[in-house]
Order: structure tokens, then sequence, then C-alpha cells
């Protein structure tokens, strides 16, 4: 169990169990385990909790045109840079693919989000060395990496909603261009109009009202903006990814995330329909993606 040294007030992470096996540091299950009772700690104390959601940019990439074994060197080599620079103030943990987060017990939004700036520093000044078909040093090709980072600290974020507030600051870093840091603000968040989105989806689903969803692989469908086919969904709070298939709507189709709240769900034979609450600032991003892609 999580303690906190009154002392010099710095908490203690005695996982034991398996660290994952790519990247050395505690998984998904580690986390799920240490953020309720990091939260009920730091709650009691009157004490703020910073996470930091971390993502390597165009990480499809170095798998697609190096091999996953490079994919996992990345991983590895992204990890140790991100433990290093917490060491003995939070803990990292591997969230889920490429996605990477971390525990900062007593620590406000302005040393989180410096704590994450730092990292981001270090990760591109530290090009991965990847050896190349012929074996002397002098081969060996420097791969550039980067990541986006998003900040959330609890109490100005509900417990429950720390890492989607991290989740939704990291949607923001990546928007803007990827290779840095947003801290997320709920001001901007209650001044933003939710617009309703409606959205199929071709299979069976587990979601339920009130989940934060993510919708990756979609489709205009029907000619309406509002209206869209979900290929491939996924619940940053419960770890959950599902997948649909099936033939192209009308519209084409676009590979892009769009982050927002299911309201309201029905399933009807083998769909699942689902009203989907999303800013007004992320359906003006839609159309100029459906836009910019021709669709």
């Amino acid at each position: 169990m999580l303690s906190m040294n009154r002392s010099n007030s710095q908490l203690e992470f005695p996982w034991t169990g398996e660290l994952d096996s790519v990247t050395g540091i505690p998984p998904r299950k580690a986390l799920d385990i240490s953020l309720p009772l990091l939260l009920r700690i730091m709650g009691e104390e009157e004490l703020p909790l910073s996470a930091i959601m971390i993502d390597i940019d165009h990480f499809k990439n170095f798998n697609d045109k190096w091999g996953h074994d490079t994919g996992d060197k990345v991983l590895r080599h992204v990890s140790t840079i991100i433990r290093e620079s917490v060491k003995y103030r939070g803990e990292v943990y591997r969230y889920g693919g490429e996605e990477i987060t971390i525990l900062l017990p007593n620590t406000l939004s302005d040393e989180a989000s410096q704590t994450a700036e730092r990292i981001r520093q270090s990760v591109y000044a530290s090009p991965l060395k990847r050896q190349s078909k012929a074996e002397d040093e002098s081969s060996l090709i420097p791969l550039s990496v980067s990541i986006s980072l998003g900040v959330s600290t609890f109490p100005s974020v509900d417990g429950s909603e720390l890492l989607v507030a991290a989740d939704q600051a990291l949607y923001d870093a990546k928007r803007r261009g990827r290779n840095t840091i947003a801290v997320f603000n709920s001001c901007k968040k209650n001044e933003s109009s939710p617009v309703v989105v409606d959205v199929r989806f071709p299979a069976a689903s587990s979601i339920s009202e009130g989940n934060y969803v993510i919708l990756t692989r979609w489709f205009r469908h029907r000619g309406e903006l509002t209206e869209i086919e979900a290929r491939e969904i996924s619940v940053p709070g419960r770890g959950l990814r599902e997948f649909a298939e099936g033939p192209m709507p009308p519209g084409g189709a676009v590979t892009a995330e769009i982050r927002g709240r299911v309201t309201a769900v029905e399933r009807r034979g083998k769909s699942t329909f689902f009203s989907f609450e999303v800013e007004a600032e992320v359906l003006d991003l839609m159309y100029h993606h459906l836009k910019d892609h021709g669709s």
C-alpha cells in the first residue's frame, strides 16, 4: 500500500507486481491501484496531486518504417528518460500503447508543468541510435523522438477526472503540432459550448452513458457533419478499445481522434447508436479535417 512519510511529505511506491515487459516500468494495473490511494492520501493531507499524460509523437511511423523491435526500443528509451526525470518524486506507468502516465504527489500545477517541459526537452535532445545493416559504430543512425504532454492537478480537477483532464490537455498539445505541453484549463472548458454529434458504431459495444470516449477511425455519414460512423472507439478511463468492420458509408474515411462524452446510448440489432457531446471547437476541427482531406 502507498504510504506517506510525514517528515518529508514523500510518497513511497512499493509496487511488487510484474513490471511492463517492454518498458520496465509499472503497468496500467499498478496505476489503477495507486491512483485511488494517492487521491485519498492527498485529500486527507490537503495536498495537491498532479498527473501528466504522455504520448510518443508519430509512434506508428517507427513500427511501420523500422519494425516493432525499433518501436520497443523507442518505448524503452523514452520510459527511461521519464523515469529518471521524476525519480524519488513520483511514479511512472505504462498507460497503454505508446502512452505513459506520471503521478506527482504534493506537486502543484506550475511545478508539474515545469517537470513536463524538462522531460519534453530531455527526450527531444536525446535521439535514439539505431543500428543500420553494417556493424561498425559509424553505421549508427540517430532517430529523432519527440513527445506531447498533458498536465492536470487535483484538487483543481476532481479526482475522478484527473486522468481524463490530463488526456484532454494531451490532445490539446497534439493539436498544437506535437512536441509540446498543455495544461488542462477548466475555465476554458466551461466557456466552450458543447455540441452533440450522432454516432453509429456498426457492432455491439459496452460503452455506456457518461463514458469519456475517443473516436479514432470514423467516416462522414450521409453527407452531414453531425452524423458519423465510427470504426474504432476507446474509453481511456477503462482501458477499453473496440473495433468494427463494415462497408464504407458516403463521405470517405478519416483517421483522427475526436474526444467527447457519451450522453445517451441505444442498441439496435448489431449496431450501437450514441449521442456524443464534444466541444464546439472540436466540431470545427472535424469540419476542417474533412475539408482538408477532400471529403
